[in-house]
């Protein structure tokens, strides 16, 4: 597929199926290209955190207790939707104290996550990413053993591709302004 084809078509598929087959080993392997996404300093503040399609049952359960201690229906709602992916990451990345650095690794998390979303189009298969307001809780970051000196930066669902995703027109035509 070319480059321009894939970040015109690629969308946030969001139709998930039990029956959902993802090849992981295929997917494990488009996180080393990801890496090649640009970043200041060759830091490469990312970490991800990878639950397999077997897994997600009980990573599910666990989050939705966590997320929704009170609240059966919600438990069983989040439950219900993402038992239904084909396997799932956690992005993390390090939470650097100075402004500057802070900055350029949230820059370089977008940039990788988007490589990666990219060449999981480019391969045939969907993905989403996901920044749930349960992530920032203290109970979910042990969950997924995020480091003191981590961000969450959500989830990356990895899905079948979906063909009645739309192809939107872009909203912001005054992206570019001369100076």
């Amino acid at each position: 597929m070319e480059l321009k084809q894939a970040i015109i078509e690629r969308r946030s598929v969001k139709n998930y199926d039990y029956e959902m087959y993802i090849d992981e080993e295929k997917v494990l392997s488009l996180v080393e290209l990801a890496a090649y996404a640009p970043n200041h300093g060759m830091r490469e503040p990312w970490r991800l955190v990878y639950i397999s399609k077997k897994q997600i049952p009980d990573f599910a359960e666990q989050v939705a207790e966590s997320a929704f201690p009170n609240d059966k229906e919600k438990q069983d709602k989040y439950i219900n939707k993402v038992t239904k992916v084909g396997g799932m990451f956690v992005i993390l990345s390090k939470r650097d104290p100075r402004q500057k650095e802070y900055l350029e690794d949230q820059m370089a998390i977008g940039a990788f996550v988007q490589n990666l979303m990219l060449l999981v189009h480019a391969e045939g298969m969907g993905s989403c990413w996901k920044t749930p307001e349960f992530i920032f809780k203290p109970s979910f970051r042990s969950i997924v053993d995020a480091h003191a000196d981590e961000e969450v930066n959500g989830f990356l669902y990895i899905t079948e591709p979906d063909p009645n995703v739309k192809l939107m027109k872009r909203k912001n035509q005054s992206i570019l302004t001369r100076w």
